[in-house]
Order: C-alpha cells, then structure tokens, then sequence
C-alpha cells in the first residue's frame, strides 16, 4: 500500500470532519467566502500557506529542495442552489444551497493531498501548486483563476483533476485518455415581434411561431448535420411566451444547451445554429439575439499523462476498476486547463454500497467518505511519482 495512502487513513476521521463543515454551510458561484477562510485557516495549522491570488480562488505552492517540474492539483469549491434532503445529521444549514456535486469532498482531497505532500516536502524533486477554485458550476472559476497566474511562477507542466462518481462504488477509477467530458454550451434565443389580439393574428409578428419554428429546426440538426460517429446533443429546455389565452405577446424565450466531445462539430454548431435563428427570424419578421451564457471545451485527457498516472498507480496497492472506454456526459470547466499544459481528470467511485438511484445534481445525494483518504492518497501519490521522474 502506498505510504501517502497509509498516511491518509491515519489523519481520515480529521479530514472527514472538514469535510462535514464544509458540506454543512455550502456557497455558490464566485463568492466563497467562508469556505475560503476555512481551506486557509485549516491549512495555515498545518505549515501551509493558501494565497487568495483572486477573489475565492486559492493557490498552495509546496516547493521542494530540488529544482525540478511543476504539477498542479486542482479542487473546485462551490455547491449549487438546491435544497438539500439527503437526511444526514451534517446537512445544509444554508437554504437552498447543497453539495449536490461533491465539491466539498474535492476540496477537502485536495486539502489532504496537500498536508501530505508537506510533510513529505524534503522529498519533492520539484513542486507541486494545488487551486481551490470557485464557480465551476457556472464554469468562471477556471478561467478567472488561469488570468490570475495559476499556471505561472512556477510554470505548470503538467495538471491532474479527480471528480467523485456517484454511481460507482469505492475502488472505480476512470481516466481514459482522449475526450472525457463534453463541451458544455448554454444559450439563450430572445425573440422579439409584435403583440396582437388573439383574433386578429394578421396584425402581429407572432414571435411564438417562430420560436415552434426554431425548435424544430434545431431538432434535426443531430439527424442532418452531424456524423452518426459523433456524440452530439442539443436539448431547449425552456419555451416561455405569453401568459393569456388570447393575446399574442410581443417575445418568446428559448433556452438550451449543446454537448459534444468533438471540438470541429462543436465550433461548426456554434456558428450553425445562430445561423439558423436569424434565417427563421427574418423568414417571420421578429427580431433575434442569440446569447452563448455558459461556455467550455471538453476536457481532453493528455495520452501520456494518462499512460504516467497508470504506472504511478500501479504502486499504489489498490486493485481499481477502471473502465478504459469511460466518458462523461457532463462538462467541466478544467477543460481550460486541459487545453494548455497536458492534464488528467479522475473519475473515483464514491456511491455508498446498498445505495441505489445515486447521482450527481439530486437533491438526495449521498457520499462513501472513506473516498476522501483515498481521493487525497491519489493525489499525493502521483503527484509525487511525476516529480520523482525528472525532466
């Protein structure tokens, strides 16, 4: 077993009390105040010194007595505005706020990695820099964090992610190398007319029948325009006009969001379907406004540096499962960070066993905190290995 992981079960029921703090008053978006001083306080009592280098964005830097490479760990913080009724005695205090995607269990690996890398730190052919980012749900914290210098003084060479798997029990571990996460791009179509009595719809410019009209054009883009080779989603998820019988309103709202893991169909729907609004618009006479709300790449896994954490991980004692065809659905905005130095997301089963309909985002929700020790082991350990490998 590795001595990271035999350190880890020694200082678990610690860490799972941070854990539990943390989970117990959960914020949202860029502005994280409280967890931030949390993850600083906590790790300032333990010799290590989290420096806010942006609002709620943190950076460790645990530097060894050699020169060498730079390896970044990364954690997100942030929970999601939905209320909690998972039915633990540790649960939210805060209302409509939960740790639905177990941000609170990266943070808290991250933290562990980072106690046990200092106190191993003479050992370090290099360093190792660890962020705390804010707003990945919203897919800011990442971006907001690279403009900050996360990845500079020391420069970063290579980057390592880990995200809990709620469906998958303790001991999975996924990390295939190509595409991992989708692309993730939500938007918003506003369409503008002109109102008019229910009865005389020749006297309006009914926004409504273009939005119908829109929808179903988009509906078979995934049919006409794109490779049955290639995963592609596009779902609207909001249709909101009007709110009488017998008024035809002046706007019509359409809101959705487009998934993929190839970047060449990503880009070409990013220009296609624009182009599909204005035509429809104009064919209807309503103005148009096509908005890109939230935006990220997939998170593409480095060949090699999957092929690295393979052999670290080999040492480790743990026989994992892991599925080397695995691919999630969902997008996460460490894609910045993939798409500049060469980088590796973990998926690391954490579903409690006998539970059942266990998933990401409920509202029910529940953890195996036996995955933080591990979690935080990963981390060390490899983290360790790389910089123990020289240029």
């Amino acid at each position: 077993m590795s001595e990271f992981y035999k350190r880890a079960l020694e200082i678990q029921e610690e860490l799972v009390k941070y854990r539990r703090h943390i989970y117990s008053r959960p914020e949202v978006g860029m502005d994280l105040p409280n967890t931030t001083r949390f993850v600083q306080e906590t790790l300032r009592e333990h010799g290590l010194e989290a420096v806010e280098i942006a609002p709620s964005a943190l950076s460790v830097l645990i530097e060894g007595p050699k020169e060498g490479k730079t390896i970044l760990l990364r954690a997100d913080m942030d929970a999601l505005q939905m209320e909690d009724r998972c039915g633990l005695d540790f649960a939210s205090t805060i209302p409509g706020k939960m740790h639905a995607c177990g941000h609170d269990i990266h943070t808290v690996m991250a933290m562990g990695a980072a106690i046990l890398l200092n106190e191993r730190k003479n050992e370090l052919e290099g360093s190792v820099k660890i962020m705390f980012q804010p707003g990945e749900e919203i897919f800011q914290g990442a971006k907001l964090m690279i403009k900050a210098g996360i990845l500079e003084n020391p420069s970063v060479d290579a980057a390592l992610d880990m995200h809990v798997d709620a469906s998958s029990t303790l001991g999975n571990l996924s990390y295939p190398a190509g595409p991992f996460t989708t692309s993730g791009d939500n938007f918003t179509i506003k369409l503008r007319g002109k109102g008019a009595h229910g009865s005389e719809p020749n006297n309006a410019r009914d926004p409504i029948s273009a939005a119908t009209k829109i929808y179903s054009a988009l509906m078979t883009l995934r049919a006409n325009e794109v490779s049955p080779k290639d995963y592609f989603v596009l779902s609207i998820c909001s249709l909101n006009a009007g709110n009488s019988h017998n008024i035809i309103p002046d706007e019509a709202v359409l809101k959705g969001t487009m998934r993929t893991y190839n970047a060449e169909v990503r880009d070409y729907m990013l220009q296609r379907i624009p182009e599909i609004v204005t035509e429809i618009s104009q064919l209807y006479k309503v103005e148009s406004v096509f908005e890109l709300e939230m935006s990220t790449p997939s998170i593409v896994n480095d060949a090699a540096m999957v092929k690295r954490v393979e052999t670290y991980l080999d040492d480790f004692g743990v026989d994992f499962v892991s599925d080397p065809y695995a691919r999630i659905s969902a997008s996460d905005d460490f894609a910045y960070i993939s798409t500049q130095i060469p980088s590796v997301m973990l998926f690391i089963g954490a579903k409690p066993e006998g539970v059942e309909h266990n998933y990401l985002h409920n509202s029910a929700v529940v953890f195996d905190e036996d995955v933080i020790p591990l979690g935080a082991a990963i981390f060390a350990h490899c983290a360790y290995n790389y910089l123990s490998e020289g240029e």
